[in-house]
Order: structure tokens, then sequence, then C-alpha cells
């Protein structure tokens, strides 16, 4: 009985603590990592948050290759899903579906989280938009958002935001919980909490991953566009290519705004239609949905080095780059090892979700990025 007083004691503490310094967004953040037991925000639950659907219209389902799953996972990658908990494995090439399996439970039509994929994913709405001549991509931010963006800092283009380059003293620490980002995505306010951030750095001189970047572009993409970025996606790109799901992304309140860094749920199948659009240079089966210069400089390096002065190689405007067997893959990624993974030289696309991913061994990519990579030309070579 005392043991669990002083439980109870310690949890009315820690609400009183929460309560008195404002840092609601705790109460949300708890409830979703530990008293799950789990460290991290989960796969599998957009109904935690008000979210905004992104509708198809006229849905078409890939199709089937004549080879559809004739050849066999390795065992090697069958015990990674295992091991780190797959939800879906789509192998896509010459626009046919050559290989698909879903694994824990999981289906063709449900819906998962793609964390950092959102990322990629509004920087495609964003293309759209300066393809259209909606947004200059090197306008200064200010001019669209002097509310957000002072004066003095007139120096920061769209281009920043979209390749990292900003110099905005946003804070990525995923480890702090009363840091930007936990308010960001547990938070309920995403306009009040940008407020106040300024320049620290020359924008275009140093290259830094921030969530930050990607929820101002969003909120001036609202403002040129007039409408939620979802709503745009929906006309410009969801429905264009047919996407066989309605998505879904999480807001910061009730009819608010989109978390655009993350929480873009979709199903596998509609992740690889994304990668498809892309490595067919913005064309959608005769139609052009996004200009081909903006998806060549979207999945060019950046070039430009990051705090240590290690030039950045691996990223364009929110896609990441590789090379593997001497080809060149362009790829989007979520936190919890979500990929959409494109090979121009193969023509061929990857997809893999799940709910964890291997840690980075060489420094820059995550080592289950290679081994799905291996897996997904194997099958595509018919080996």
């Amino acid at each position: 009985m005392k043991k669990f007083k002083k439980t109870l004691y310690v949890i009315a503490a820690l609400v009183s603590l929460i309560w008195l310094t404002g840092n609601n967004h705790l109460y949300l953040g708890l409830y979703d990592t530990y008293l799950q037991g789990r460290t991290k925000p989960a796969v599998d639950d957009p109904n935690l948050f008000y979210t905004r659907t992104i509708k198809t219209k006229a849905p078409q389902a890939w199709e089937k290759s004549i080879k559809y799953n004739a050849v066999q996972p390795s065992k090697k990658v069958l015990e990674a899903h295992k091991n780190i908990n797959s939800l879906a494995f789509l192998v896509i090439q010459n626009d046919s579906l050559l290989f698909e399996k879903y694994y824990n439970g999981w289906s063709e039509n449900q819906l998962s989280n793609s964390f950092s994929m959102a990322k990629t994913f509004l920087s495609i709405i964003a293309g759209v938009a300066i393809s259209e001549g909606k947004v200059n991509i090197n306008a200064p931010v200010n001019s669209y958002l002097p509310e957000y963006i002072n004066p003095k800092d007139s120096a920061l283009t769209v281009k920043e935001l979209l390749n990292m380059t900003s110099g905005m003293n946003f804070d990525e620490n995923y480890g702090n919980p009363i840091g930007f980002m936990a308010k960001a995505y547990y938070g309920n306010d995403i306009k009040s909490l940008l407020k106040g951030y300024h320049l620290e750095k020359t924008p275009g001189t140093e290259w830094e991953y921030l969530g930050g970047n990607n929820l101002l572009l969003s909120l001036l993409l609202e403002k040129a566009l007039g409408k939620k970025v979802s709503e745009y996606a929906q006309e410009k790109i969801w429905q264009p290519i047919h996407a066989e799901y309605d998505a879904q992304w999480i807001l910061d309140h009730k009819e608010g705004n989109e978390k655009t860094f993350s929480g873009l749920y979709a199903t596998a199948r509609d992740f690889a239609k994304i990668g498809a659009l892309f490595l067919h240079q913005g064309n959608w089966k005769g139609t052009q949905l996004l200009d081909a210069s903006y998806v060549k400089s979207s999945i060019s390096p950046v070039n430009i080095p990051d705090e240590k002065g290690e030039l950045i190689t691996n990223y364009g405007y929110a896609w990441w780059l590789a090379t593997y067997q001497g080809s060149k893959v362009f790829y989007m990624q979520g936190i919890l090892g979500q990929y959409v993974l494109c090979i121009p030289d193969k023509n061929l696309i990857i997809v893999r979700t799940g709910k964890q991913r291997m840690e980075k061994s060489n420094g820059k990519n995550p080592d289950d990025l290679f081994l799905w990579l291996e897996e997904g030309i194997r099958i595509a070579e018919n080996k």
C-alpha cells in the first residue's frame, strides 16, 4: 500500500509540474510512449491525433507482373523482417508489382506512419507549387511569412528550407522531452511554436537537418496557395496518381495545421506511387505533374558542409541519396525504417515499412538500407 501511495504521489507531482511549466504536450507524449511501454511514437496510432484526410479519386491498383511473388524471400531477409518487425516489403519494376509481402498481421490496405518520409512528400508538394508559378524557390521566406521571419533575416529563401541549409536556430534533439521537436509532434499549436526563431547562421552555408524548416515551408505554402497543404496535395498529387487508398496527415489541433515533418499515414502501395512519380521525372502516365527540372534538383546533392565541415552529398530537397553496386539511388526515409528506394537505371522501386530499423555502422546510412536494396535487386533479377 505504501508503494502504491508513493507512486500516486510521484504521478501527481509530475502532472503538477507539467501544468505549472506549460509543457502540456508531455501529457500526450507520455501516454504515447512510456505508458505504452516504448520510447518512441508508433506507426499505427493516427487516432491519437486529429487528422486531415487526403482523399483518392478513381483509385487504381498496381498492375501485377507475370512473375508476381515468383521469387521467394531470402533467409537473411526473412530473419530481418522478424527481428526488426517489418510490416510490408514491396518490389515494383517497370511499373509492375513484382513482389509483395506483409508481416506481423499487416495487410495491403492498412495505413502506416511514414515519419520523416512526410518531409519528402512536402518537398513534392512544394515542387508542384513552384512548377505552377505559385511559389518562387529563390524568393525570401520573409516575403511570404513576415510574421515569422523578420526583415533582418530576409537572406533566407525557400530553397534553403527545402535543402536544410536555412541557418535557423530550431532544435532537433529528439531526446529532449521539452524541446522543439517534442512540442511540435505532441503539441497543439504549430503557428505559435514557430514564432520567435531567427537566423543563427548565414543561409546556404551549413547543412543541418531541422524539422522546423518543414513546418515553416508548410505555412509558406498555405499562405501562397490559399489552402492547406493536404488539400493541395489531394488535388495535385494524390488524385492524379490514382492512389488506391485515402491517406491521413496528423494535425496540431482540430481543423488545424499538418505536422509536416512527420505523421503522413498511407499504404505501402501508395508510398510506392510517390516514388514512381519521381522515377518518371514528375510525369504520371503522360501527365507532367511537376517540372522535370525540379525533380532533377531534388535528387541532386546539396554539396554544402555540415557543422563538422563534411560535405553533404547524400541529401537533396528532402530526398536522401546513395550509390549501391554502381547504381544511383534516391530514397525517402522514416526514423523507424520506412523506405521508398528508387533505382532509376533498373526502373526499380523498393518499399519497406516497419516498426524498427537497424542502427548506423558506417556513419551515414542505416545498415538495413543496403539489406533492402540487395533483396529488391535480387528479386528483380529473378535470382
